[in-house]
Parts: C-alpha cells; sequence; structure tokens
C-alpha cells in the first residue's frame, strides 16, 4: 500500500474552494488520463489525475468518498482527498492494453480487474492483497489490445461478464473456476455498419433477465432478452447521436440507459460532438452532454496527428451525491 497526492489544475481546485457544489446528482467519467465528475447541466465539479496513469478505462466512486478506477498498467484506489491508497498492476509483457475492465465488489471493500496479459481476473483487497484469480479464455494469436475490454459482477453471483472485443461474445465465467457459465455471440443480432467493424465494448445487466451490449466502433446498442431473442437495437445515427464510439453504460432509476460516448481520433469536432446520453426505452434521447460544454472547463487530451482536443470518455458513473452510502447500487 502506499500513499501519493494527486495533481488537480490549479483554476479548478480554487473553483472548488470558492463555490462547492451542492448535494446532487453526479457524473464521474473515465477519461484517458483523468476522470471528471460533473453535474447534470455539465459543470464540472471535480477533477482527479494522478501523474503516470493512462487509458483510464473504467471508473467508480465509492461509498466513502473515495474513487476507483482501472487504467493500461493496474487498478488505483484513492481516499475522499484523492490520495492514492491501493493499487495493483497489471502484467507488462504487451504493448497495449493490459488493464481494460474493473468492477467493485462488496460494497467497496474489493475490486476486480481484468488482465489481459495474465488472461485472467483478480480480485483485491483494500490492503492490496489477492483474494482470487480467475483464469479466463486465452484469446492469442489476437492482437493484445483486442483480447478483452470490460468486465461486470453477474446478477447471478460469482460470476463475472466479460466482453471479447474483436469476437463480439459475451462470456460468463464462473469466479474463481473460470468455467463458462453462458456464452452469447453477438454477432446475429448486429446491423451491417461498414466501414467500421463492430468491436464489443461494453456490458450491463439491468436486473430483469435481459442484457445490454454496445459496440464500440459499430456505433450500436443492443437489447437481449433472458432467451437471448434481440427486443432492441439502436444504431448511433439512429438515436441521433454524434459520436465517434458507443463505449460504457448504466441504468438509472427511470430506466433509462446512460450511454457514454467516445470522441477518438477525430478528423472534426463535429464527429464527437455528444459525449454522454440518456436513451429512452423507446430508443429516444432525454438527454445529452456535449464536448463543448467540458473542453473550456478541463484539459483534454490532443490527439498528436490533428491537434484536436479530445475528451476520450470510456465510461460513466452517475451517483447522488448526497447519498453516497448508495452510490454502488445502480446497474452498471
Amino acid at each position: 500500500m502506499r500513499s501519493s497526492s494527486c495533481v488537480l489544475p490549479a483554476c479548478l481546485a480554487a473553483l472548488t474552494a470558492a463555490a462547492p457544489a451542492p448535494a446532487e446528482e453526479r457524473f464521474l467519467l473515465a477519461a484517458e488520463n483523468q476522470v471528471i465528475e460533473i453535474d447534470r447541466g455539465g459543470r464540472v465539479t471535480g477533477v482527479l489525475q494522478h501523474p503516470g496513469h493512462r487509458n483510464i478505462w473504467d471508473a467508480w466512486r465509492l461509498p466513502d468518498g473515495g474513487i476507483f478506477y482501472v487504467h493500461r498498467d493496474g487498478m488505483a484506489v484513492f481516499d475522499k482527498r484523492n490520495r492514492l491508497v491501493m493499487e495493483h498492476a497489471a502484467v507488462r509483457n504487451g504493448k497495449d492494453v493490459e488493464a481494460p475492465g474493473g468492477a467493485v465488489l462488496d460494497g467497496g471493500q474489493r475490486f476486480a480487474m481484468l488482465d489481459s496479459e495474465a488472461a485472467e481476473i483478480r480480485v483485491v483487497d483494500r490492503s492490496g492483497s489477492v483474494v482470487s484469480r480467475t483464469p479466463i479464455p486465452d484469446l492469442r494469436p489476437e492482437p493484445l489490445h483486442s483480447r478483452y475490454r470490460m468486465i461486470r459482477q453477474a446478477e447471478r453471483g460469482n460470476a463475472f461478464w466479460i466482453v471479447q472485443y474483436a469476437r463480439n461474445t459475451l462470456l460468463e465465467v464462473e469466479t474463481g473456476a473460470g468455467k463458462i457459465l453462458s456464452r452469447i455471440a453477438l454477432e446475429p443480432h448486429l446491423t451491417k455498419t461498414p466501414p467500421a467493424a463492430h468491436l464489443a465494448f461494453a456490458t450491463l445487466e439491468p436486473g430483469d433477465g435481459s442484457l445490454y451490449a454496445t459496440t464500440a466502433t459499430g456505433l450500436q446498442m443492443l437489447r437481449i432478452d433472458a432467451k437471448r431473442n434481440r427486443t432492441g437495437s439502436w444504431t448511433a445515427a439512429e438515436l441521433g447521436l454524434a459520436t465517434r464510439y458507443m463505449l460504457g453504460m448504466q441504468r438509472l432509476a427511470n430506466g433509462n440507459i446512460l450511454l457514454a460516448c467516445g470522441d477518438y481520433h477525430m478528423k472534426s469536432i463535429d464527429e464527437g460532438r455528444d459525449l454522454l446520453a440518456e436513451i429512452r426505452p423507446d430508443g429516444t434521447v432525454a438527454w445529452k452532454i456535449t464536448r463543448a460544454r467540458l473542453v473550456d472547463q478541463v484539459k483534454g487530451f490532443v490527439d498528436p496527428k490533428t491537434g484536436i482536443e479530445e475528451m476520450r470518455i470510456t465510461n460513466v458513473h452517475a451517483y447522488d451525491s448526497a447519498k453516497m452510502e448508495s452510490v454502488l447500487t445502480v446497474k452498471r
């Protein structure tokens, strides 16, 4: 275990000190090399940026006010003052994504990390000790970048959902044993979207037996029932969203789906206009946040090829900051 101070832009620190945000709905955004908290109006209420952490794929607010996230090189846990209190490294043999998925377990007492290079899910407690290891199918010789994306704890308990990025498949794997309990191929449900190939990114189990899934570059969100029939399908074009990627999801208390939209590798800023979208069950957009609301408040990632500043949001965790004890009761 170790502790470290985190970098917080001076202007945002001064803003937060001068005008503390009232308790209300917040959105925690995993955004490349930082974690950004905003309110529903798009106002930035907090930033966490730790030196050396990049490719932050998944971030969670914890009941004690801290933050857990996974990044390229492993997992990290911070306290409510943004001090690093625990980290656990991924295996570093390759040149690309090693820890693309994470989950919070047992009310924030344990944390799960998908380690692509090691081909396993490791559960770690707050002391940094490894509690369990779950072997998962190795996808070699596929390139490391294509091996896996997201993990989520399954509703049945003692299992994880794993998203196989390049194979467009969802796997439900028993914790510890690594036995495959379910295998769901997305290909039969996907809409052909040339020239971009579908690459599965996220899954969501809302608790009614159904599953949602997104394909990043294919720009499609699917809803599949307990019998594995497609009961909903929405492309970015059908939703009226301008985004380069459709990524992580959360089910809100009103039944709507909150979707993170990625603005990676844009050729023009219009391609990545929308960063968050709340989608009703009928496929209409109830609310959204555009990148124009954020770029003047925080410094994003500047793509060296285009010079365009990108937010690169991959996942979102919505919660009520007045009810921190219930931040992990959401469906993600």
